[in-house]
């Protein structure tokens, strides 16, 4: 049995070597593939991407208007045109689109039964929860959003990198940011994530889950974890449960979840924040600092807002209309580094995951 379980650590770890090396293959093809601005190496000091200033002031300077009309003030035509923007490119990209919303379309009542089991009728929505988000007038709270949930995370990455097909984008985006999570975990307590160590995170939890698309993302980090995903869409959470029935989905609040205290080892927030107004970004972060065990670990996986000046207008304008706190005063003034340090984190780091995205890892103090 000792043998058997040797030779199953050496394939589990020749395994995982192996995957490296293939999204390694991947982020050499993608260097010499990228868009110009995915490339874009700052050469001089008026560069967008200038660290500790504000997303404000370098778009000022770079003579970049951020402000766009709130997109429920836009006509029906604006609307159809950022709409159908994102929609033809995925299919452009062989994202099936359609076919994916009917196939939920068909689900309508193992849905309708998850939505029964998972909402909670006494949570209170807040205001910005209830403002169009991402082409929907009625935001996250339909089942149209819920029903496109799956080819709009899909399509998300297209933009990254030129000539990868979407797989091979998603899997290069995401297994960047599930190996940065790994090798934190197991560094902090003097290990590999080569050695297959027995000593990982027996509890996550991922706030802001949406489809549970996230979530599954992070057991595949941490094999074996207990994985909970919260998020205030009981629409989202029903694709959630249907996708993913093996973890535990919970409708409330990010800022306000009702979790016991220090009761996860894990806490993630992917793609979250730039969808918070300011205020409840911190008390999102205050949250997740209550809810992590001593020594637990804070990953945090978000658009960089200096990034999107360095978008073509077009595409910067169909991201922003279609995301009502991606402005200055909000997103743009979060400055996650300095909260984290403010509530007490340790080893706070912030780097970029891919030409579009940042990641930040950060330990509770024990």
């Amino acid at each position: 049995a000792g043998l058997a379980a040797l030779g199953c650590s050496s394939a589990a770890a020749a395994s995982k070597r192996h995957r490296r090396r293939a999204r390694r293959s991947i982020a050499v093809l993608a260097t010499l593939r990228e868009t110009a601005a995915g490339t874009k190496v700052p050469e001089a000091p008026q560069s967008p991407r200038r660290l500790g200033e504000s997303v404000a002031s370098l778009a000022s300077e770079a003579g970049i208007d951020l402000k766009v009309k709130p997109w429920e003030v836009l006509s029906s035509i604006a609307k159809n045109a950022a709409r159908d923007w994102f929609m033809k490119r995925a299919q452009d990209r062989g994202i099936p689109w359609s076919e994916s919303v009917r196939f939920f379309q068909s689900k309508q009542a193992e849905l309708e039964r998850n939505f029964a089991e998972l909402c909670d009728t006494s949570v209170e929505y807040p205001a910005y929860y209830e403002m169009p988000f991402h082409g929907y007038d009625q935001g996250n709270l339909s089942w149209l959003a819920a029903y496109e949930l799956e080819p709009a995370t899909q399509s998300m990455c297209l933009g990254y990198y030129d000539g990868l097909s979407w797989q091979d984008a998603q899997e290069m985006f995401r297994g960047a940011a599930r190996e940065v999570i790994a090798e934190t975990w197991f560094a902090a307590r003097g290990m590999s994530a080569d050695e297959q160590p027995t000593e990982g995170p027996k509890t996550l939890l991922d706030i802001g889950c949406s489809g549970g698309f996230s979530t599954q993302e992070m057991v595949k980090t941490f094999p074996g974890v207990e994985a909970t995903g919260v998020d205030l869409s009981p629409y989202y959470l029903s694709v959630a449960k249907f996708l993913y029935p093996q973890h535990r989905f919970m409708h409330a609040l990010a800022e306000e979840t009702g979790l016991p205290d220090e009761s996860f080892d894990v806490v993630t927030l992917n793609f979250l924040l730039h969808e918070l107004p300011l205020d409840a970004s911190r008390a999102t972060l205050r949250e997740a600092c209550r809810l992590l065990k001593p020594g637990g670990m804070i990953a945090v996986l978000d658009v960089d807002p200096r990034r999107l000046l360095e978008l073509p207008p077009l595409r910067r304008w169909a991201f922003q209309v279609t995301e009502p706190w991606c402005k200055d005063g909000e997103y743009y003034s979060l400055d996650m580094e300095k909260e984290l340090k403010d509530l007490g984190f340790e080893a706070v780091k912030l780097m970029a995951n891919d030409p579009v995205n940042a990641l930040l890892v950060a330990r509770k103090a024990k």
